[in-house]
C-alpha cells in the first residue's frame, strides 16, 4: 500500500493516536522547533525499554538502516526509528514495499531560514509521509503564546503577541524563548507593545523588511538608522540576501505578475508584491537590484567592508526612490 498523505504539524499529534501509522514519516521544515517536537510526539510511540525501541542516529548505510527497521519492539507495539543525515531514497522505497509494520521510520529534514521564500517539499519516498514543520501562521502560534503566559498568570495585547510574532520571524524557538522571558518580567500584569519594543531583539528578517519598506518609500534616514542598528544586533552578511530575495520577488512582480507561484512565494505575500511592483515599476526596482549587486561585490571582493557596502547601498537606493 502507498501513502501519498500529507500531514500539518498541527494535526500530527491526533494522527499518531489513531494508530494507523505509515511505515515512514519525513519530517521537514524551516522552524527547528516544530522539527524537534515533531520527533518527541514519534518518540512517545517507542514503549521502555526506550534504548531499544527508539533509535536516533545517522547510519553509515542502509543496509544498517533497514536491519534495524526489521527487528520487532520490545514489549510495545512499535520500534521507532530516526535516520539523521542523508538516507538513500531508492533503498528506502524498497523496503517500504514490504515494511516490517512494527517500525516506524522517521526521516527529519532541516531547511534552511529564509523569510521571503517558501520551503521546497522534499522527496518522501513511495510508502511514506511528509509532515510539514515549516514555520506556522500567526493565528495558530497565539494560543501558544497566550499558555505560556498564563503559567506566571499574565496576559498579551493581541497587538503585542502580534509584534512578537513578526520580530522573532515567526519562529517558534524564538517565540517560545521570548515569551516566557516576557511573562516572567509581566508576571500577573499585561504584556504591551511596549514591552515588546523594549525587550524582544527584532529578528534579522523582520529588520530586512522595514529596512526595504524604508528604501521603497524613499526615506533614505530611516533606512540608514535601519542599518547602525542591525550592525549592532544583526548579521549583515545574511541581510544582503535577505534584501535581494525580496527586490528579486518584487521585481518578478512587475515583470510578469502571474509567475509568482513559480518562484515560491507564500500566498500572503503575493498580493503585495504585486502592489509594490505596480507602483514602483520595472525600471527603478531593476537599478535598485543593479546597485544591490555592485554593493554585494565590493565587500565581497575586500573592496569596502560590509558595512560600508551595505550603507552605500541603502543611501543610494532610498534616494532613488524618493
Amino acid at each position: 500500500m502507498y501513502y501519498t498523505l500529507y500531514v500539518e504539524f498541527i494535526e500530527l499529534k491526533n494522527h499518531l493516536k489513531e494508530k494507523k501509522l505509515a511505515p515512514c514519516y519525513v519530517c521537514y521544515g524551516d522552524d527547528d522547533f516544530l522539527l524537534d517536537r515533531a520527533l518527541t510526539l514519534f518518540s512517545g510511540l517507542a514503549a521502555e525499554p526506550k534504548p531499544f525501541n527508539f533509535i536516533d542516529k545517522e547510519f553509515a548505510s542502509s543496509r544498517e538502516l533497514t536491519d534495524e527497521l526489521m527487528q520487532l519492539p520490545l514489549l510495545g507495539d512499535y520500534r521507532v526509528v530516526v535516520a539523521r543525515g542523508k538516507v538513500d531514497n531508492v533503498a528506502i522505497e524498497k523496503y517500504l514495499q514490504t515494511p516490517n509494520r512494527a517500525a516506524v521510520l522517521v526521516i527529519p529534514v532541516y531547511t534552511p531560514h529564509d523569510s521571503w521564500n517558501k520551503t521546497a517539499e522534499p522527496t518522501v519516498p513511495k510508502g511514506g509521509v511528509g509532515v510539514n514543520c515549516n514555520r506556522l501562521p500567526y493565528g495558530q502560534v497565539t494560543s501558544f503564546v497566550t499558555a505560556l503566559c498564563a503559567r506566571t498568570r499574565s496576559t498579551a495585547d493581541e497587538k503585542a503577541v502580534r509584534l512578537l510574532y513578526n520580530k522573532c520571524g515567526g519562529y517558534m524557538s524564538r517565540i517560545n524563548a521570548e515569551t516566557q522571558k516576557l511573562a516572567m518580567l509581566k508576571a500577573g500584569g499585561r504584556i504591551t507593545e511596549e514591552d515588546v519594543n523594549e525587550h524582544v531583539k527584532p529578528d534579522t528578517e523582520f529588520v530586512v523588511f522595514e529596512l526595504c519598506d524604508s528604501i521603497l518609500a524613499g526615506d533614505p534616514a530611516r533606512a540608514l538608522s535601519i542599518v547602525d542598528g542591525m550592525a549592532k544586533n544583526n548579521d549583515l552578511v545574511a541581510a544582503f540576501t535577505l534584501i535581494y530575495n525580496r527586490f528579486r520577488k518584487i521585481f518578478a512582480a512587475a515583470v510578469d505578475p502571474d509567475g509568482l507561484d513559480g518562484l515560491g512565494v507564500k500566498s500572503s505575500q503575493v498580493g503585495k508584491l504585486k502592489s509594490e511592483g505596480v507602483r514602483y515599476g520595472k525600471v527603478r526596482l531593476k537599478n535598485v537590484l543593479d546597485m544591490l549587486e555592485h554593493a554585494d561585490y565590493s565587500y565581497k571582493t575586500g573592496a569596502t567592508t560590509v558595512y560600508d557596502a551595505l550603507t552605500s547601498f541603502v543611501a543610494t537606493a532610498a534616494y532613488t526612490n524618493k
